[in-house]
């Protein structure tokens, strides 16, 4: 190997570099939020697991907490993860590449006969550990050789050491039939599926055109068809070890075949998979990454199943039929690994609960948990940049509306201030314009476009025709990066002359705004958002999105609400919604879980309850509920809908929400 490269003056793609995926959704969180919670996690991650050790220019990660080595020492798993972790948090951490350097010394100082990393080592001796003639693990040297690569896309000067690592790879860990060996020194007959790393692989394939990595990807997607297809068709499951791989017909391994546990269903090793496969979905599209996006859907569809969407119940030992093994075993890493899969299923809900256990530690996992965690971060954060030709990342920015309503008496003007930042990338020109303007009126912007991180006062100004009622203005920011868009509701109240436009006041009336929900406000106890489109579990009544209240299996309240203002001069106001009940209660006489449809004053006051249900009103479908609010005319309130579940007797209740409306007339 060629000598370590000396501290780089710049770095490429420093941390942040906000990538575009080919696929999927990211969690509700913003971005810098996102952000956020990565650089708290890494902060950890490093202080607990990161060691400055054997040598004075060593590095190497902890297995603090799992005893995976003797004296806490590491392992080329954890070695891996290491050298993935350091370069995507380059510039954030400002000792990125010496860590990094370090890291990738101890394992020149620490080959095998084969020229990969001695698999386990003793943490105070550095001495290989595990028994026999020192041998390589895959899914260790797999990383390691990706580390080598973001290095050198990050900082230059890897390229030698890289393409050596590379060639060393493929000799010794790729069987002739071009699938994954599970280590060097082992047979060619059977692979492990979390060594199953596809983005890896495909930016091997771009990287090294020496060696014939496609026919690597090939045999890999192959494996995954033929074992599903047979063993998990409707969970895409894989077990921790197969057998039989250089077949068309590779099996579950016998249940210790390498391991003291269940090696024939998922366990330790394949809780890994929909990570890594959601992973490749995301970054390399649902085209050329066509199997592990298909995977990736069914695996984040049967874990949340399994779980009833509750991360904490993904079990680390669990059927390839999606049934627990075993409830006894809990650990993090198990759901938190589920997140990139549930992105590239588009399951917003699901990808929000991950997102949401991210941030805890519930089983006090150790390395393992908290490594995995800090990857499964970065991908979800959408910090996750690939040394390839996969996401991109470019300059882009975000815009806001403050305040995001108004009311205003036809004649009348009102103003907002549009506000843009910086997301990735530098600033840029953004022009801004509106539409959805009521007949009469008209927008304008001071000044008509911004640099980003700038603002600008929109005013709307209306005339004495304008009609009565509550109308959603998109403002759109456009630049060369692309467009973003915001929503601000305008009220337009009667001009005094006594008369009354018939009208529907409510914006967004059937949640189609989707997870922009303004002029929606919506709160969750447990974090996920109501507003969804999960109609493969709750149909909509129409359209595609709903509001979905509780259901979580769990205490929880959670709250839709939009203030709305009652024209003075229109004395009928009518307002609808259709409302959809199930329920698992074990009860046929308590009203454990509850749904009010509430007036409030500008306080935030009840001013009525204006409806209440509970899982004792479920339903098999859709019910249409109306009431009155032409007792509040000329007033400003806040129309608001709340489910509370307790979960008393045994069960959950759903209140699913959708098409409503409030239509005013003289």
């Amino acid at each position: 190997m060629t000598a370590t490269p000396s501290q780089a003056a710049t770095t490429a793609h420093p941390f942040p570099t906000h990538v575009t995926y080919q696929v999927g959704i990211m969690p509700s969180a913003s971005q810098s939020s996102r952000d956020a919670a990565v650089e708290k996690q890494y902060d950890s991650w490093k202080s607990n697991y990161l060691v400055h050790g054997c040598a004075s220019n060593e590095y190497y990660v902890s297995t603090k907490g799992d005893a995976d080595a003797t004296n806490n020492g590491p392992v080329s798993e954890g070695q891996g993860y290491g050298m993935n972790i350091v370069p995507l948090m380059a510039g954030y951490d400002a000792n990125a590449q010496s860590e990094f350097n370090g890291l990738w010394q101890l394992v020149k100082d620490h080959e095998d006969q084969y020229g990969m990393m001695q698999w386990q080592l003793d943490g105070k001796s550095c001495k290989y550990y595990s028994g026999g003639t020192p041998d390589g693990a895959t899914d260790g040297d797999l990383d390691i050789g990706y580390g080598l690569i973001l290095a050198d896309k990050q900082w230059g000067g890897y390229s030698t050491d890289a393409k050596t690592w590379l060639a060393d790879f493929y000799a010794h860990n790729v069987a002739p039939d071009g699938h994954l060996k599970c280590e060097d020194d082992g047979p060619n007959t059977d692979t492990r599926p979390s060594d199953h790393m596809l983005d890896h692989l495909r930016a091997f394939a771009a990287y090294d055109t020496a060696h014939d990595w496609n026919k690597v990807v090939t045999r890999t997607e192959a494996v995954i068809n033929e074992f599903t297809a047979s063993y998990s068709p409707t969970g895409g499951l894989l077990s921790d070890f197969v057998v039989g791989a250089g077949t068309t017909s590779p099996q579950p391994a016998p249940a210790n075949y390498q391991e003291n546990q269940p090696d024939n269903i998922v366990g330790y090793n394949s809780i890994r998979v929909p990570w890594h496969l959601g992973t490749d979905a995301l970054v390399n599209g649902s085209s050329t990454a066509a199997t592990s996006y298909n995977t990736a859907r069914k695996e984040s569809a049967c874990l949340k199943g399994e779980s009833g969407g509750d991360p904490q119940k993904v079990y680390p030992h669990t059927n390839l039929n999606c049934t627990p093994y075993s409830t006894s075993d809990q650990a993090e890493e198990a759901g938190d690994s589920v997140g990139p899969a549930a992105m590239a299923a588009g399951d917003q809900a699901w990808t929000d609960a991950i997102w949401n256990q991210l941030g805890t530690n519930p089983f006090g996992d150790g390395y393992f948990g908290e490594t995995i965690k800090t990857l499964v971060y970065l991908v979800m954060a959408g910090d996750y940049w690939s040394p390839s030709s996969g996401g991109t990342s470019s300059n882009d920015f975000a815009l806001s509306a403050g305040p995001s309503n108004g009311s205003v008496a036809a004649g009348g003007s009102v103003s907002s201030t549009v506000s843009t930042t910086v997301t990735s990338g530098s600033a840029q020109s953004v022009a801004l314009s509106a539409s959805g303007v009521p007949s009469g009126a008209s927008v304008s912007f001071g000044p008509a476009s911004v640099t980003a991180g700038g603002s600008a006062t929109v005013t709307i100004s209306t005339s004495a025709s304008t009609p009565a009622g509550s109308y959603p203005i998109t403002i759109t920011g456009s630049a060369a990066s692309g467009s973003h868009t915001t929503t601000y509701t305008l009220t337009v109240t009667g001009s005094g002359g006594g008369g009354c436009t018939s009208a529907q006041l409510l914006g967004d009336p059937g949640f189609e705004n989707g997870t922009n929900a303004a002029p929606w406000v919506q709160t969750s106890g447990v974090g996920s958002a109501p507003v969804n489109n999960d109609t493969a579990d709750e149909p909509a009544h129409s359209g595609s999105w709903t509001a979905w209240l509780n259901g979580a299996g769990k205490p929880d309240t959670d709250t839709v609400a939009q203030t709305v203002t009652l024209p003075a001069n229109c004395t009928a106001a009518g307002l609808s919604y259709w409302l959809h009940i199930d329920t698992t209660e074990n009860t046929s006489t308590a009203a454990s879980d509850t749904f009010k449809v509430q007036v409030l004053n500008s306080n935030g006051t009840v001013l009525a309850t204006l409806a209440g249900y509970s899982n004792l009103n479920h339903n098999s479908g859709y019910t249409q509920h109306t009431a009155s609010l032409a007792a509040y005319a000329g007033q400003t309130v806040t129309l608001k809908f709340t489910g509370a579940e307790t979960d008393a007797h045994g069960g959950t209740t759903d209140f699913v929400l959708d098409d409503t409306a409030l239509n005013v007339s003289p």
